[in-house]
């Protein structure tokens, strides 16, 4: 055995692992990290933001400890619901003023009938379903989620919800090894099947680590006794084969094994080529070179994004759509033998917040000066960082709307299409999960549920940023025509494939009262910019933020539901201290 001098091992720093952490599960595993070294004192708004003890993250506020207090919530979505519902049901007179005509925010689910419009639009979008085979056009499983469809399993207070609102869930399929992966710029444009680069490319992998013992390298990575383990691990991980005194990576040529990658496809028939009968052997698909792996470029993001924290590989969904969780909330009983959309008033935009001494003034409706005034101990704004910076009133200095203007949103769109029947799984053999492509659409979801169905809705396009920034501004013919040629090139005859006539996409950066699709991971990309919010919220002890864009989980609904548990935890301790 060789020694190791212990004095020249590299020091793994706890900045080192967090960074390692950051790179491989991304911003909210860092956190998460952060919070298990204690890192993030207990006393720190940041630290209050992320969900209690297991049991505990839907605890409500003490009964009656709200009683004779006065509150305004800002905005109907899912930071503003629970906000309310927390607040109600300890004694709290509570209003919700929503400047839209819809309740849930960007939880957005279109069914059958449904209109929505873009500020710059003449006349609105609505979503259309045909009858196809039995399924009418307003059945349960005839929606498109329009803003969040997924709930990874960690997001535990939004999964304690939906138990206590009675909201059932299903598995949400994010990586399906048949999904497709398409760049014009590699293999002609033809897709490939996301097992075949995930196979030879470990294959290749394993084959060169298992060289590596040849020059006895090994001995220095690994305890000899151990050796031999790993190099049977290697075999087993990478399907290599043993070729004398090497094991190499033989991919579709290997013999005695089944074939990792699945089977080809017959160019005539258009069916997988697996064996059919004791007749017929199947024809394995042709080895992916390691050059050609690595020129597709998906190696960089997505053929591993079910590796990242928030996208395990089975998350979860509301059966029904995803508002069935705003619709949890609306129904949830509140005090005096209500529910909680009661408290609701749509169509209201607030223009203005005053202080008033020890109360604050919610200005609705007209231009300010000329609106509705409402008073109210506590007001909680949910609008967008940018939106709630150009609210008039004297409640924010002139460096604390500088801060929320600060705030960077991301563009983000989407476009739903109804299937005339489920090709997706009759001739790919897709069943849930995500296709990528290098095109503008990015991405095409298949349903996961309902399987064999006569149809099926798509989400046919999610783009962001740079993407989102373009697509954004075509018109809607013109961005369902992209999006055409987009799904064209994962599923050749796309458009006959679908209803394109009744298609629908959505740009949130144009949606009213909306400024994007979320923040962009503010805590990480700035963060000084995050730091000066925490300490901006409260102001003056009377106007509270919240919103996903003040957590550590912006763009996804855990978010929400963490800033207002923080928000309404902030006013019962502001509203006890007053006595």
């Amino acid at each position: 055995m060789k020694n190791r001098d212990s004095s020249h091992r590299p020091t793994l720093t706890r900045r080192a692992l967090l960074r390692g952490i950051g790179t491989i599960g991304g911003a909210g595993a860092a956190y998460m990290a952060m919070q298990a070294m204690g890192l993030l004192g207990p006393g720190s708004a940041a630290a209050r933001v992320l969900p209690g003890a297991a049991g505990s993250t839907t605890e409500p506020l003490p009964n009656g400890s709200m009683n004779g207090k006065r509150a305004i919530v800002v905005g109907a979505g899912l930071a503003g619901l629970c906000t309310a519902l927390r607040l109600a049901r300890a004694g709290a007179d509570v209003s919700i003023l929503e400047a839209t005509g819809h309740i849930g925010g960007r939880s957005l689910t279109l069914r059958h009938g449904d209109s929505f419009s873009e500020w710059d639009w003449d006349t609105p979008s609505t979503m259309t379903f045909e009858q196809v085979g039995d399924v009418a056009p307003n059945d349960r499983d005839n929606y498109f989620n329009a803003g969040p469809g997924r709930i990874p399993q960690h997001h535990a207070r939004l999964i304690d919800y939906c138990r206590e609102l009675k909201v059932e869930l299903e598995p949400f399929l994010f990586h399906d090894a048949a999904n497709l992966m398409q760049n014009d710029d590699w293999n002609g444009g033809r897709p490939v099947q996301l097992r075949r680069l995930k196979n030879d490319l470990r294959g290749y992998i394993s084959e060169m680590l298992a060289k590596v013992q040849n020059k006895g390298a090994l001995d220095q990575l690994v305890d000899p006794s151990e050796v031999d383990a790993f190099l049977g691990m290697l075999q087993h991980f990478g399907q290599l084969s043993a070729e004398g005194a090497e094991m190499v990576y033989l991919g579709a040529s290997l013999a005695d094994d089944y074939p990792r990658s699945g089977y080809a496809i017959d160019g005539l028939t258009g069916r997988q080529l697996n064996p059919g009968d004791v007749m017929r052997p199947g024809t394995p698909w042709p080895t992916l070179s390691l050059n050609e792996v690595l020129q597709s470029d998906f190696w960089s993001s997505e053929m591993f994004d079910n590796l990242e924290y928030f996208w395990q590989a089975t998350l979860t969904q509301p059966i029904g759509g995803m508002d069935m969780i705003v619709q949890g909330f609306l129904g949830a009983e509140i005090p005096g033998g209500r529910k909680l959309r009661d408290l609701v008033t749509l169509d209201s935009p607030v223009r203005a917040i005053d202080m008033n001494g020890d109360t604050a003034s919610v200005v609705v409706g007209a231009v300010a000066g000329n609106g509705r005034k409402l008073d109210a101990d506590f007001v909680v704004a949910t609008l967008p960082a940018p939106l709630l910076a150009h609210l008039g009133g004297n409640f924010m200095n002139p460096t604390v709307r500088q801060i929320l203007m600060d705030v960077y949103m991301s563009t983000a769109c989407k476009v739903g299409w109804q299937g005339r029947y489920r090709f997706w799984e009759e001739e790919d053999r897709i069943y849930g999960g995500i296709s990528w492509t290098k095109d503008i659409i990015s991405q095409i979801w298949y349903p996961s549920y309902s399987f064999n169905s006569p149809t099926g809705v798509l989400t046919g396009a999610y783009n962001r940023l740079d993407q989102a920034s373009l697509f954004q501004e075509y018109s809607r013919e013109q961005r369902l025509e992209v999006a055409l040629r987009g799904g064209e090139k994962l599923h050749p005859g796309f458009r006959d494939k679908v209803f394109a006539e009744h298609g629908v996409s959505i740009a949130w950066a144009k949606m009213p009262y909306q400024a994007g699709g979320w923040a962009d991971e503010t805590a990480y990309t700035q963060p000084e910019v995050f730091e000066q919010m925490k300490i901006a919220s409260p102001i003056d002890q009377k106007v509270f933020l919240a919103g996903d864009w003040f957590s550590y989980w912006p763009g996804w609904q855990i978010g929400a539901l963490d800033s207002a548990h923080y928000a309404t935890d902030e006013i019962r301790r502001i509203a006890a201290d007053r006595g």
